[in-house]
């Protein structure tokens, strides 16, 4: 459509360069080749990147994993039930595990919640609190929209400077990457992924190659996150409800709005 709309422009009667409909294929042609070798070469170099940073960093067992301060619990889909997904469910599990083990001594869980009634963190800390870990050892950040703003939210929100992250194995590389960037000296624990289709599996491999271009950008120019807000530190989560945080909370700061009063 888009060269359609190009031959029309420039074969008008008296456009100086009106070209054929072979030139115009050609032209496009080139275009596209020029465009996907650009694109080919942009994921090779934020792959060669996230390898490089993240080498030695990923164990796939708990018992391999050295002891950290933290464990950080990146955010990912959850259902308008209010139930975590299998990808949520594998990474909670993990966190839970390194708890118990003594390998870590709090869990810090991130993820989105912008809308009301879409609250990743939330579903993540009752999973865990469930499961028995101290509400006091699990501290929710409502504003880790992106694997970035976690890693830089953690780093300079919550003040974590050593940590785990628990996530599934094809994110690890740049899950690593990026929260050595925000000044995290991090490992990984790479979960086993949810059974998936092929067609699945082919698209989250396609967008897991583009979001670590978006990751190579990240840790290049170090972008403050979408939502910085006040210092909170690790403050755990006992008074919040089982439903969440309150209609008033500020979760940029993780308090009550009246609490800055």
């Amino acid at each position: 459509m888009a060269w359609a709309i190009v031959k029309f422009i420039v074969n008008q009667p008296g456009h100086k360069f009106a070209i054929s409909t072979a030139k115009v294929v050609r032209l496009g042609l080139r275009l596209a080749l020029f465009g996907g070798l650009a694109v080919l070469a942009a994921i090779s170099v934020a792959w060669l990147a996230a390898t490089w940073l993240s080498y030695g960093r990923i164990y796939e067992t708990e018992a391999q994993i050295p002891g950290r301060d933290v464990v950080i619990v990146p955010g990912a889909r959850i259902f308008s039930s209010g139930e975590p997904s299998q990808m949520v469910q594998g990474r909670t599990g993990g966190a839970i595990s390194l708890y118990e083990e003594g390998t870590v001594g709090h869990i810090l869980v991130s993820g989105d919640n912008r809308e009301a009634n879409y609250n990743e963190p939330a579903v993540m800390r009752n999973t865990i609190v469930d499961r028995g870990v101290p509400s006091e050892q699990v501290t929710p950040d409502y504003a880790g929209l992106d694997t970035w703003d976690t890693c830089i939210r953690a780093a300079e929100q919550f003040g974590v400077d050593n940590a785990v992250v628990v996530t599934q194995r094809l994110h690890a590389k740049r899950t690593a990457a990026l929260c050595r960037a925000a000044g995290i000296d991090v490992v990984v624990l790479a979960v086993e992924p949810p059974p998936q289709r092929t067609a699945t599996k082919i698209r989250t491999r396609v967008r897991e190659s583009l979001a670590t271009v978006k990751a190579l950008g990240d840790m290049v120019r170090k972008p403050p996150a979408e939502h910085g807000g006040a210092f909170v530190g690790l403050v755990g989560s006992v008074d919040m409800p089982a439903t969440g945080h309150p209609p008033d909370w500020d979760w940029e700061a993780n308090t009550p709005s009246d609490s800055k009063d």
